[in-house]
């Protein structure tokens, strides 16, 4: 004997679930008709803006920026108040091998005197001993110049 026919098929609409994402949702039409409208607007100031400025003039902001600088604390935490260090001042300090100092590497810039200096012979900057290698030839390279 067949099955029985289901009586409510002509009232069956198939469903299916669909996830609508954040992306998705923020790439609407509208939406991304908004940010070429404003992409268009960015490049048509930046055309029309003189290069070369005179001296007198100075473009005064018209609104405060929201981006602002953090800064990590001792602990690890980000700050919102803090200063930049603008020029790193080369410590004065002793060598590894106990000698003053009077070279930073240029490479990773630690303390080297005279005697733990690494010359190398491809670029002639001074290196110390943890970022010049010896050479097949014998000759000391630096990291920079190692192939």
């Amino acid at each position: 004997m067949a099955k029985r026919s289901n009586p409510f098929t002509d009232d069956f609409i198939p469903q299916s679930k669909i996830h609508v994402g954040n992306k998705q949702f923020n790439n609407n039409e509208v939406r991304l008709e908004k940010v070429y409208e404003k992409t268009l607007e960015l490049l048509y100031k930046g055309a029309k803006k003189p290069t070369v400025l005179e001296s007198s003039v100075v473009p005064v902001p018209t609104r405060k920026d929201k981006m602002k600088q953090l800064f990590i604390g001792k602990n690890g935490s980000l700050l919102h108040s803090g200063t930049m260090v603008q020029n790193a001042i080369s410590v004065k300090g002793l060598c590894r091998c106990g000698g003053s100092s009077v070279l930073n590497c240029a490479y990773c810039e630690r303390v080297m005197c005279t005697q733990c200096e690494r010359l190398c012979t491809r670029c002639n900057h001074s290196y110390c001993f943890h970022c010049s290698l010896l050479g097949s030839d014998g000759s000391e390279v630096c990291v920079s110049c190692y192939d």
